[in-house]
């Protein structure tokens, strides 16, 4: 992962496919959501809320418990106090940079996914269809069925069929990864 990280974005495209290069715009893309609004939450609603003496009062007053972590919290923050306006202010500000910074991701990955598809020739890869578990038919072998099928539903975008019949090396593969997965 360190190695993919470090790798130029059209090198990782050529080298493990468009996916791994969207599955780590999506780790980054969490990052430049996160760190502004900790940094943001950090410098602002901290502050605002450590410098009240609400919970202080209420635990004098009546049997309210409350750890050192609850004054940075907005229970902190006396009711009707001007103080929430900060708060209902940052959770926009959050919504909107949330939101920008998705939207901005999308575009990208939207615009790659076109460059991807439109600067490579077809390749199996980019549209195999696993078919099981097919209904027998008494007139008709499993290949000719799953042909019929996608010539009669896909017939612009269907090439051609490969029939398994000998699913024990896929049955195994399958088995082995449900393990590595637990």
């Amino acid at each position: 992962m360190p190695e993919a990280l470090k790798m130029p974005e059209p090198e990782l495209i050529d080298h493990a496919g468009l996916d791994s290069a969207v599955y780590l715009r999506i780790y980054l893309m969490g990052l430049k959501i996160f760190v502004p609004i900790a940094f943001l939450a950090w410098a602002v609603l901290v502050p605002v809320n450590y410098t009240n003496d609400t919970l202080k009062i209420a635990q004098l007053v009546s049997n309210v418990t409350a750890s050192d972590i609850d004054k940075l919290s907005i229970s902190n923050v006396p009711l009707k106090s001007q103080r929430f306006w900060t708060h209902i202010v940052m959770a926009y500000a959050f919504t909107f940079w949330t939101c920008r910074v998705l939207l901005k991701e999308y575009e990208k990955v939207a615009s790659m996914r076109l460059q991807f598809l439109s600067a490579e020739g077809r390749r199996p890869d980019q549209f195999t269809v696993l078919v099981r578990n097919v209904p027998p038919d008494p007139d008709e072998s499993v290949s000719e069925l799953v042909e019929h099928f996608f010539l009669v539903n896909h017939p612009h975008h269907y090439l051609t069929h490969q029939v398994c019949f000998c699913s024990n090396i896929i049955y195994s593969v399958n088995i082995f990864g449900r393990k590595l997965s637990i």
